[in-house]
């Protein structure tokens, strides 16, 4: 793609970020872009498809700054069935794996654990890419707070879960303005709740791009996303 990975934006440079992620609305529209990309995947595709490896490298930019979701080497598909999460073998369902696959630091814990695929295993792993979007962190590195390198889950979801989301947010970008922090915010309590140990907690895609949308709409605009609806992103879908 013209652009590059969402990795390479991200990550290639510790200097100050330049468009297209050098804001907070590029980088919930880039997010929103790629999130659009897995719910085709596993909403309308025919049959469905877990892709088992979203990350950011795995995010790239065309001419126009639009996100894609690229490289199905890992991809599976499966029958169509109910996207009932209690029906076993559709897109939400239970589906055994004779072995686990994906990228170390964006694999669903879960899933590894418990040798079952299901459409939440990407929800995990898009969620670990939203708190790269967030932070401007790299899915492992060591923190100042810790002598060990941590994933970006262990180091940002203690913090978004006590309201500390300044301590998160990548310092390349200018703090959200009054307009746009609740928006932020809400964004990372979607990645939190992406990230939850069970799958049975996490959004579905379709839920994520409803949020995503929303935030959207509200960091370009006057804010429709109350402070009592971001506490868990899932009460505002």
């Amino acid at each position: 793609m013209a652009n590059g990975t969402l990795h390479d934006l991200l990550h290639k440079s510790d200097q100050q970020v330049g468009l297209p992620l050098g804001s907070w609305a590029a980088r919930i529209r880039v997010a929103l872009d790629a999130a659009r990309g897995i719910e085709y995947l596993h909403t309308y595709a025919v049959p469905p498809i877990i892709h088992r490896d979203i990350k950011s490298s795995n995010i790239l930019l065309d001419e126009v700054w639009t996100a894609k979701v690229a490289d199905f080497g890992l991809s599976l598909m499966h029958p169509i069935a109910s996207h009932n999460d209690n029906r076993p073998n559709g897109p939400n369902g239970p589906n055994v794996s004779p072995s686990a696959a994906g990228t170390v630091g964006y694999m669903d814990p879960e899933y590894y654990r418990l040798q079952r695929l299901t459409a939440k295993s990407d929800v995990y792993s898009f969620g670990v890419v939203l708190l790269e979007i967030l932070s401007g962190c790299k899915v492992i590195q060591r923190y100042e707070e810790s002598g060990t390198p941590k994933n970006v889950v262990e180091f940002a979801v203690p913090h978004i879960v006590a309201d500390d989301l300044h301590r998160v947010l990548d310092p390349r970008i200018a703090p959200p303005t009054p307009s746009e922090i609740e928006a932020v915010a809400y964004v990372g309590y979607l990645a939190a709740d992406c990230v939850s140990p069970e799958g049975r907690d996490r959004p579905t895609m379709t839920e994520i791009v409803n949020g995503l949308e929303r935030a959207l709409v509200a960091i370009s605009g006057p804010s429709s996303i109350s402070r009592s609806s971001t506490s868990r992103s899932l009460d505002l879908i």
